[in-house]
């Protein structure tokens, strides 16, 4: 009887431990699916490259600077993966085209146009890279309204060059939405470049008429302002500015006589 009631006690302990060790493993659990659907797009239209530096400037970042815009397009889903297309357009007209294949299984920031959609803070971007989480989730405006973002902030090192990248991606849909890097020229250690990419335009949600107020309020409030300084110089102007002589009526027309009787 004390043995059965001391193994039943064994047990209970050895479950609780059990429990103990695997529940954060299970609360952390999290589907990782798709956001985005065939026909979806972003375009970034928001693009910035600069290079710093005493030398020659490279090639690469020469002919990036002649980005007009940066369009992904979603072609086809299956599963947990998405085959995209990313269009990259030039100021003098000319386009190349990359196509790939992202799994937000197991893509992780190698993806970096798309993840799972409806991740937090905190969370893997993908069940293969437990070590690359989701640092923050805040609310930012893209494409005439503000979206809640998921963002990537890391800083690392490669040969004791330093380096860091930002990549925000819209939380309900998993796609990139943001970019931004700063490397160091692994050819030029005294030289460093930096790219940033933004969306401007997507089919993925509709331009809200009060976040684009809400988020150019300031730029609006200038317009009016620069209106209002026209407009009141201008009266001012014609104030101050003396009135045109009249011109002397001309005499009236003088009678002309009678005819003889």
């Amino acid at each position: 009887m004390s043995n059965s009631k001391t193994n039943n006690l064994r047990l209970a302990l050895l479950v609780i431990l059990v429990a103990a060790i695997f529940a954060p493993t299970m609360v952390q659990a999290k589907d990782y699916t798709l956001g985005v659907k065939a026909g979806d797009w972003v375009k970034y239209g928001q693009i910035t490259v600069t290079w710093t530096g005493n030398g020659t400037e490279p090639s690469y970042i020469t002919d990036a600077k002649k980005l007009d815009w940066v369009r992904t397009d979603v072609l086809s889903v299956a599963g947990t993966t998405a085959s995209m297309n990313v269009t990259a357009h030039y100021n003098n007209g000319t386009q190349t085209f990359q196509s790939s294949d992202v799994d937000v299984q197991s893509s992780g920031s190698a993806g970096m146009y798309l993840v799972a959609s409806n991740l937090t803070a905190g969370d893997p971007l993908s069940p293969q890279t437990p070590e690359t989480t989701i640092n923050q989730t805040v609310a930012r405006p893209y494409a005439g309204a503000n979206r809640n973002v998921n963002i990537i902030d890391s800083k690392s090192s490669y040969q004791g060059y330093p380096s860091e990248y930002k990549i925000y991606w819209d939380q309900n849909t998993g796609i990139m939405v943001e970019m931004y890097t700063n490397q160091t020229d692994l050819t030029d250690p005294s030289a460093y470049e930096e790219v940033s990419i933004k969306a401007t335009e997507t089919n993925l949600w509709s331009a809200n008429a009060l976040d684009f107020i809400q988020n150019n309020l300031i730029y609006i409030i200038a317009g009016i302002a620069i209106i209002i300084v026209i407009v009141a110089a201008t009266i001012a102007l014609r104030r101050r500015k003396p009135p045109s002589p009249q011109q002397p009526l001309p005499p009236p027309p003088s009678t002309p006589p009678p005819p003889p009787s």
